[in-house]
């Protein structure tokens, strides 16, 4: 195996790996923790528990955004396999890879919301019921595209 095949083989990896927890995360918060918290634990249990998960997972957060945002630019100028394409299938490429990107870039925001502390997206957060569930529509939706 050459090094670049060796290299795009670890860098879709890592974008897969990424991927996994970056909605695997939101997921089990949306329908399994947020729930149990809510049914178990007083008010102020409750948003005690969702500051200490919210200051462990922006760290995680952050850092996925980054390795997306560093292996998505890799996959998508080095493998470059729409190049291959028809001038007529590139348009649709391109459109659709536009789609995603959006998609993907709202994602990261409103993780970053979600998981963050700044009191400008505090709204967020207290419907984060609603949000997590827009952010995994929007991650189905990347995954269709």
């Amino acid at each position: 195996m050459n090094a670049e095949l060796a290299m795009t083989m670890v860098v879709r990896w890592v974008h897969i790996g990424c991927a996994t927890l970056a909605i695997g995360g939101p997921f089990f918060a949306r329908f399994v923790l947020m729930p149990a918290a809510a049914k178990e634990l007083d008010e102020e249990a409750y948003q005690r528990l969702r500051a200490a998960v919210n200051r462990r997972w922006s760290k995680i957060v952050y850092t996925l955004i980054t390795l997306f945002i560093l292996t998505g630019l890799y996959n998508f100028l080095v493998t470059a396999h729409w190049r291959t394409l028809s001038p007529a299938d590139q348009k649709i490429y391109h459109m659709i890879f536009g789609i995603k990107m959006i998609a993907a870039f709202s994602i990261f925001f409103l993780a970053s919301a979600l998981a963050g502390r700044t009191e400008s997206l505090a709204a967020i957060r207290k419907r984060a019921k609603v949000f997590l569930g827009v952010l995994l529509i929007l991650a189905a939706m990347v995954m269709a595209c």
